[in-house]
């Protein structure tokens, strides 16, 4: 269990301050991890500070149904979102309306985090189902990173992730079978869900439909049927309704030609522990993740 905060009392720029508030507050309410915890939970032992100021940039919510815009391409950013619960999709169109599906917008993920570096967005987020959502103003990202700068790495390692998603699915659209593309989405997603823990024992939920993935993966509705048949027919996956279970996550990463390398499933580098060795919440405990790596920093 995690302490959560409720920080209406905003003094926290000042140092002293911070820590009366910040103790004050975790000591106030208990709360789950939420998936963005989790999610930065994996690269970074997050101190209890930290995880109260996450629970305080999550504390505004609200409720969306499927196809709803959370963001539009061209529009100016406004809030940056978290992503609570439920699914979208990032997507690009060109002027006639043809649309590219980027990736998959899955609990922990942030949505607008590049507002403080451009005016506009270049895609559009789109929910695929019901979705809870935090909100936060985009001025807060700069109070994070000068009183949170651990925090803050921990997020600017979640948007570089995507980035590396993103690279990964232009290999798969130029250079993979459809076979190949649709084996390595199902294992990627397995293990993007795997770190919030939505995957019970090799299964998860996939509310897409064989349109949003034929999109995602450059194949047509006719296409992705049949691929998923192959797989189903192979003893690799089972579909039952929303539902999928891999039944053999080695052989079809190897079918998928999957190396999870680029999903930077590893904790911090201590070189970057090392450049906050000396800031507060390193004192306070928070380190690389494990405790031998912590010995030996």
């Amino acid at each position: 269990m995690y302490l959560r905060a409720r920080l209406s009392d905003r003094q926290y720029f000042d140092e002293e301050g911070k820590e009366t508030i910040m103790t004050r507050a975790l000591a106030s309410r208990v709360l789950d991890p939420t998936p963005l915890w989790l999610k930065l939970s994996s690269y970074l032992i997050l101190s209890e500070e930290e995880k109260a100021y996450l629970a305080d940039l999550e504390s505004t919510t609200s409720r969306e149904a499927p196809r709803t815009d959370l963001l539009q391409q061209g529009e100016r950013y406004r809030d940056v979102r978290i992503m609570r619960d439920g699914w979208a999709i990032r997507h690009k169109a060109l002027p006639d309306g043809r649309r590219q599906v980027v990736n998959f917008v899955l609990p922990g993920d942030i949505i607008g985090m590049s507002c403080t570096l451009f005016e506009s967005a270049d895609h559009s987020v789109t929910t695929l189902t019901p979705v809870e959502v935090a909100s936060f103003p985009p001025e807060r990202i700069g109070e994070l990173f000068r009183s949170f700068p651990r925090l803050a790495a921990a997020l600017a390692w979640s948007g570089a992730r995507e980035e590396a998603i993103v690279a990964e699915r232009l290999l798969s659209l130029g250079r993979r079978t459809a076979l190949e593309r649709t084996a390595h989405l199902i294992v990627e997603l397995l293990r993007r869900l795997s770190i919030v823990n939505m995957v019970t024992d090799g299964h998860f939920v996939l509310p897409v439909t064989q349109e949003i993935l034929a999109d995602a993966l450059g194949l047509s509705i006719v296409h992705i049927n049949r691929t998923l048949r192959r797989l189903r027919d192979s003893g690799l996956i089972e579909l039952n309704g929303q539902r999928i279970t891999v039944n053999d996550v080695r052989q079809l990463a190897s079918v998928g030609q999957f190396d999870e390398l680029y999903l930077h499933l590893i904790r911090a580098p201590r070189r970057l522990e090392r450049a906050f060795s000396g800031t507060h919440h390193h004192r306070n405990g928070a380190g690389l993740g494990r405790g031998e790596d912590r010995a030996k920093a």
